[in-house]
């Protein structure tokens, strides 16, 4: 009786704790996105119930909110911590100059795999493109604005999806819970994306189990950062993919199929291609993770 009397309390602190600083952080980030907000309704013509939707079209509106979220975030991770008398080591932000391996391993990762579902597609035939269009990209001062943007988005969810969630669920001591919760919360924040399609969040349960092995076994963010911020980077403002719904201002504007493949107008999150992509991601890191402690 005292076992599971344990177990319900647990339960209950880590709902508690989770559902507060969700509460918190809408609260915050909500209040540092006004003025990327309102910039946007004073440059833009689009209305206002469809600003989210086009967000990320508009660099510097999405620039600033991204930003907002990201110390959106890191407020409420940095107030939920101090409560509990932590710091931020405890959510993996610690050590990047020892580590910058992690990183570096995690953009190539990432940049690797967007880039072998893009030309695979481009050879299925699945993307195609204007004559000459795919040796002239479209430069523009977007592209690097969207680079910063990703920055913020990368930092912001590892930090929250990995860093504070996992760090709740730890006292747990079940790894298949930790792992299965923290990636479930991660695709659930994706339910409301613009053409949010089935596979597309089976595979962010994927990429987000695949973010949760490489936090947990290094301790860590710097490698989940790396990854998602050339996948998301590369997909959208590079490839001209949507970013799990999102339109980004792109080098690349191609015509892409809706298919099981591309994942359409999802992006190809939503596409097979990734599932593959993010199991071999897996052996891959496996390989690394390994090589490094021998090393």
């Amino acid at each position: 009786m005292e076992s599971k009397s344990s177990r319900l309390r647990l339960a209950g602190s880590i709902i508690f704790k989770l559902v507060a600083a969700t509460l918190l952080m809408f609260i915050l980030t909500g209040i540092l996105s006004i003025p990327g907000i309102v910039y946007m309704m004073m440059t833009s013509d689009i209305p206002l119930d469809e600003l989210t939707d086009h967000l990320f079209e508009e660099p510097v509106p999405g620039m600033l909110v991204a930003a907002a979220q990201f110390f959106g975030v890191l407020l409420t991770v940095y107030i939920m911590k101090r409560w509990k008398k932590e710091t931020l080591k405890n959510v993996g932000w610690y050590d990047f100059w020892k580590n910058k391996r992690e990183l570096v391993f995690g953009l190539l990762l990432g940049f690797v795999s967007i880039t072998v579902i893009f030309f695979i597609l481009v050879a299925l035939g699945q993307i195609t493109f204007e004559t000459n269009h795919l040796l002239q990209p479209r430069f523009s001062w977007a592209f690097l604005i969207g680079l910063i943007t990703f920055i913020f988005v990368a930092l912001n969810e590892e930090l929250f999806f990995r860093g504070y969630v996992i760090s709740v669920l730890e006292p747990t001591h079940s790894k298949i819970t930790i792992y299965i919760v923290s990636a479930v919360i991660f695709s659930c924040a994706h339910i409301f994306n613009s053409n949010v399609h089935f596979l597309g969040l089976v595979n962010i349960i994927l990429i987000g189990l695949l973010f949760a092995y490489m936090y947990i076994e290094t301790n860590r963010l710097w490698m989940p950062i790396g990854y998602h911020l050339t996948w998301n980077f590369f997909q959208g403002n590079v490839f001209g993919f949507q970013v799990s719904g999102n339109k980004t201002n792109s080098l690349y504007q191609p015509e892409i199929q809706d298919t099981i493949l591309t994942g359409g107008a999802f992006g190809p999150e939503a596409g097979v291609l990734s599932t593959i992509v993010i199991v071999i991601g897996f052996m891959i890191t496996r390989w690394f993770i390994q090589s490094k402690r021998h090393s």
